[in-house]
């Protein structure tokens, strides 16, 4: 595999790992883009295969993980929204919460 195919690779890892989906789409096209510049022969592809599994397994595990956290923070934000509280006579005080769901992008 060629340095620069070796660094494109990495680089997309690091976007992934540090949560920047557009960074790494970027990278991810640069690197279709030097493949069609540069042809792959028959051990690259072997190694390029093998780094884009890894690349797949890790994006995978990111979403998984992200996926983990919107539900907890839903759930935080149901459980927010459902807290009660009484006044010193004995009223039952409910306050709503506006709270933002997050959105998935």
């Amino acid at each position: 595999m060629k340095p620069r195919h070796r660094e494109l690779l990495d680089g997309i890892g690091q976007a992934i790992i540090a949560g920047d989906g557009g960074l790494a789409l970027g990278r991810i096209d640069a690197l279709a883009k030097r493949f069609e510049r540069d042809g792959l022969d028959a051990d690259a592809k072997a190694q390029i295969d093998q780094s884009l599994q890894h690349l797949l397994r890790l994006a995978q595990d990111s979403a998984r993980g992200t996926q983990r956290a919107i539900d907890q923070i839903r759930e935080i934000v149901r459980n927010a929204r459902s807290l009660q509280t009484y006044d010193h006579a004995g009223h039952r005080q409910s306050t709503p919460t506006n709270a933002v769901l997050p959105q998935r992008f």
